[in-house]
């Protein structure tokens, strides 16, 4: 995993969207996940 990955808790509270709206949108396709842990399910974004 790379070090500029934020996890989704934190990336959450930047942005000031909830997790569970990053979840609806990552579905829509509007705000992907970087990465996603295959393991957990777990997402990490970037700032851009």
């Amino acid at each position: 995993m790379a070090k500029d990955l934020i996890p989704i808790g934190r990336f959450s509270r930047m942005s000031r969207l909830s997790i569970k709206a990053l979840r609806f949108y990552a579905e829509q396709g509007l705000i992907v996940p970087a990465w996603v842990d295959p393991s957990s399910g777990y997402r990490y974004y970037r700032r851009g």
